[in-house]
């Protein structure tokens, strides 16, 4: 059993079971104190096998926390990890530093925090990284599961969909367990392209002691825990994405909570920072799974953040916290089928053969101080294809 108890740790993901382990991270990472730590479990007995450190605790990435004088904290994991199998590889998605606004005292490179880290899956060794987001002073986690797949021309690509608006594109090709990374100076795995998800402002404002300052997207916007979404038929790359902004000033003088208190280092309280609710809208866009290139946009009345799912007969699933589900062409971007479910819906989504026939399979009732929206209960909802 994995004895995480301390102050502001929680392990809120889906655990990764494969090849006799089990592999599982813990959050908390906006709490002071906390660093996110990635566990390789045995699956007869639950000992550690190995553990992997966002932030080591010696060498170069640690030297990147430049403020002795402030507690190491970020880095830590909401949403599940992805295994490259056949490659031996784990790729975890690392959230965000903290303090999340106030980098006044936090000038470093804060390694490996909201980076995309490859891990050799048997030993815990790191194999490469590349930190999507720098110097985070948004609350920009690198927070969705990487999406691995292979395109049409043979690109070994990762797709990584996070709470920055970007779409972010790698290249895979090289990452394999075979290769041992230097602790002295991991490989980065290289960026093919990096593409909006939704609207971005003042991202490179910087934020103020002395009055609010907008940026978007807002610590609910972007994409949250549902990330991209890959269909071979098209060769398409589909990412739902929220689009709310937020107001944040930062505290007029550093001051560090408790330890495992929850560390923003902002001046307004957390639910002023959120634009209101009323303004939030949502995104389905298709990507050229090759470079990045918008196909197609659809603008939902509300945010988006349900799983996406595209299936081999050209239909492409989303909903959105408005509660309407919807089926569009993979194409064009057309609506062919929607439904409101009359709750909010923020889940994952599958499709699946049962007696011959194609079901669907929705989460519903998202409940969420975070996200505007309602539900009276939470249920699953399947759907018969014709």
């Amino acid at each position: 059993m994995l004895d995480v108890q301390a102050p502001g740790v929680s392990v809120p993901m889906a655990p990764i079971a494969a090849n006799g382990r089990v592999y599982i991270g813990n959050a908390g990472g906006d709490q002071v104190g906390v660093t996110g730590h990635v566990y390789a479990l045995d699956a007869h007995d639950g000992h550690v096998i190995w553990r992997f450190d966002v932030v080591p605790a010696t060498g170069p990435a640690r030297q990147s926390w430049t403020n002795a004088a402030l507690p190491v904290s970020g880095g830590a994991f909401w949403t599940s990890f992805t295994l490259d199998q056949p490659k031996g590889v784990l790729y975890v998605p690392a959230g965000n530093p903290a303090p999340d606004f106030d980098t006044f005292d936090r000038t470093g490179d804060d390694l490996y925090a909201d980076s995309v880290i490859a891990i050799d899956a048997a030993t815990g060794r790191m194999l490469a990284y590349n930190q999507l987001v720098k110097h985070d002073n948004h609350d920009w986690d690198v927070d969705s599961a990487p999406m691995l797949a292979t395109t049409r021309a043979g690109a070994q690509i990762i797709a990584s969909a996070n709470k920055d608006g970007m779409l972010s594109i790698l290249d895979r090709s090289r990452v394999s367990s075979a290769n041992a990374a230097s602790e002295a100076a991991p490989p980065v795995i290289p960026l093919r392209s990096q593409t909006p998800t939704t609207t971005r402002e003042n991202v490179d404002v910087p934020l103020s002691r002395d009055f609010q300052i907008r940026f978007c997207p807002g610590i609910g916007g972007g994409t949250e825990w549902n990330g991209a979404a890959y269909s071979p038929l098209t060769d398409s790359l589909f990412v739902a994405a929220v689009d709310l902004c937020s107001r944040v000033q930062i505290t007029r003088k550093l001051e560090v909570p408790q330890p495992g208190m929850v560390w923003f280092g902002s001046a307004n309280a957390f639910q002023d920072i959120p634009d209101p609710p009323a303004r939030a809208r949502g995104w389905l866009t298709a990507y050229d799974a090759e470079n990045g290139r918008v196909r197609w946009k659809f603008a939902a009345p509300h945010p988006m953040l349900a799983g996406v799912t595209p299936t081999a007969s050209g239909l492409v699933f989303a909903a959105d916290l408005g509660g309407e589900l919807y089926a569009f062409d993979q194409h064009s971007g057309q609506v062919l089928w929607k439904t409101d479910t009359g709750q909010s819906m923020g889940g994952g989504m599958v499709t699946y053969r049962a007696r011959g026939r194609q079901l669907l399979a929705v989460a519903s009732g998202m409940k969420s101080i975070a996200w505007p929206g309602s539900a009276n209960k939470s249920r699953i909802l399947i759907y018969g294809l014709h």
